[in-house]
């Protein structure tokens, strides 16, 4: 019954004889979550302003449960340290909840917990450090515990090698960013640390990350250069090309009565927000299409190695707001996918690369704040921005700017000048030999032939008598009135 317009509370208990699916998703029922039977399996109340309950489902009194969807709601308190119990679940969905305190630590036998392939705790209060028992889930394909308030370093998650997507962006995790992702999470396709507290250089094993699509490790204190072995990115390396689904299709959840659940059918997690023109967008069911660098809001220096360059399947790159020094790369044009592009607030120099109008494709570009000098190119879609991304470089020249180049003036008022004087006089000389040409055609002819002369005079002299005739007639009858 989901995704209707369902209102109010519902029982205390739902005691359905032999339901094993119930999908109340998307509406607007409220209060306490029901009491469920044992042999329910899937659940999802995403959606909808329930507000307690959720010990109801977190223990092992629901050992066949294989998916819990509880996100989108009202729900607060504690995530119970019954989850521990917790032996069948495979997708867990807690998101976009009040939920507070610390992920219980679960220090026991880890095979309790050893289906787990979803988690998302994101958008909760959630405090505490990242508990290490969920480094040792040998089946998780995606991990989402973004936006709380989680604090301390990332847990060693060396067993689980076939994640693909992990998201631990807006909280306040400190330390390094770990070489072992790059070592060993190698099925990784989302890497999202946005918005913490990460310092040190971006480790180089990254790049054995061949199936990487987004990497945001924006607004942190990274420091160092960019890697010129991000060139073996190689899922970035692919333009106008759709890569695998991310979620692989033997993760599908399969019940007893045949029932499955996938991508395809909204269960499980394929969504993701990415900041883009300063604007936080969610991706979701794209995931597959969408191509992104965000290394913005950071303290990395040097110049951005044209390797770069080789990223041709580039949707967004984003280097805003650091130090970055040196030419924008000449070789720019080459990233034919490019939609995005910010290099804001840098001290890069020199002029900017005649090769960016190859960029047909691009619908937000920002240079401000930064040491460009020269002129501005023009052609394609550069000549449909206007001139606030060029601010803040004061030796940048010509359109959309208001600033002429130097010669620009000079061909306007300078040589532009001579060549309209002469056209000037060529045009008057014209008009003056014409008009004398003309009055002397006329005038030798009625010279030389008397009898055209008289005939001319005459005609003249009645039509200046019919004039005159026309205007008295009408004095006087104006005059009568």
């Amino acid at each position: 019954m989901s995704q209707n317009a369902i209102r109010g509370e519902l029982p205390m208990s739902l005691n359905i004889a032999l339901v094993e699916i119930i999908d109340l998703r998307s509406n607007q029922l409220e209060g306490r979550l029901p009491w469920l039977m044992n042999f329910v399996r899937f659940v999802s109340f995403s959606n909808n302003k329930f507000s307690s309950g959720t010990e109801l489902y977190l223990n092992g009194n629901m050992s066949l449960m294989v998916v819990l969807d509880l996100s989108q709601n009202h729900l607060s308190g504690e995530i119970p340290k019954s989850i521990c119990q917790m032996s069948s679940i495979v997708l867990l969905d807690l998101s976009h909840n009040n939920l507070s305190g610390e992920i219980p630590k679960c220090n026991g036998n880890i095979s309790s917990y050893k289906m787990l392939k979803f988690i998302s705790l994101s958008y909760n209060n959630l405090s505490g450090s990242i508990p290490h028992w969920i480094g040792n889930l040998q089946r998780l394909l995606s991990l989402n515990l973004n936006n709380n308030v989680f604090r301390g370093e990332i847990p060693l998650f060396k067993n689980c090698n076939k994640l693909i997507t992990l998201d631990l962006g807006e909280n306040y995790l400190t330390g390094s960013i770990p070489l072992w992702i790059g070592e060993n999470l190698l099925s990784l396709k989302i890497l999202r640390l946005h918005s913490n507290k990460f310092h040190g250089s971006i480790p180089l094993e990254l790049s054995k990350l061949k199936d990487l699509q987004i990497l945001d490790l924006g607004k942190n204190f990274l420091s160092g250069s960019i890697p010129k072995s991000f060139k073996f990115l190689n899922s970035m390396t692919i333009q106008n090309k759709r890569l695998e689904t991310l979620i692989p299709q033997d993760s599908q959840i399969t019940l007893n009565s045949g029932h499955y659940f996938s991508t395809s059918m909204n269960f499980i997690p394929d969504s993701i927000m990415i900041g883009i023109k300063g604007i936080v967008y969610e991706f979701k069911g794209i995931l597959s299409l969408v191509k992104i660098i965000d290394l913005s809001s950071n303290n990395l220096t040097g110049e951005v190695p044209t390797k770069l360059m080789c990223l041709v399947g580039l949707m967004s790159l984003n280097l805003s707001r650091n130090h970055f020094t040196g030419q924008i790369p000449n070789k720019i044009g080459v990233m034919q996918s490019l939609e995005n592009l910010d290099l804001s607030r840098n001290h890069f120099s020199g002029d900017i690369p005649r090769s960016i109008v190859m960029l047909s494709a691009l619908s937000y570009l920002n240079l401000s704040y930064n040491e460009l000098s020269g002129r501005i190119p023009t052609g394609t879609q550069l000549d449909t921005f206007n001139e606030s991304i060029y601010y803040g470089n004061p030796k940048l020249c010509g359109k959309p700017l208001h600033k002429t180049c130097e010669g620009d003036e000079h061909k306007i008022h300078g040589e532009g000048g001579n060549f309209q004087d002469d056209d000037d006089f060529g045009l008057f000389l014209g008009m003056g030999l014409g008009f004398t040409v003309g009055l002397w055609t006329v005038l030798g002819t009625l010279l030389l032939k008397r009898s055209w002369a008289s005939t001319y005079f005459q005609f003249l002299d009645k039509v200046i008598n019919n004039i005159y005739v026309f205007v008295n007639v009408k004095v006087n009858q104006w005059f009568n009135q």
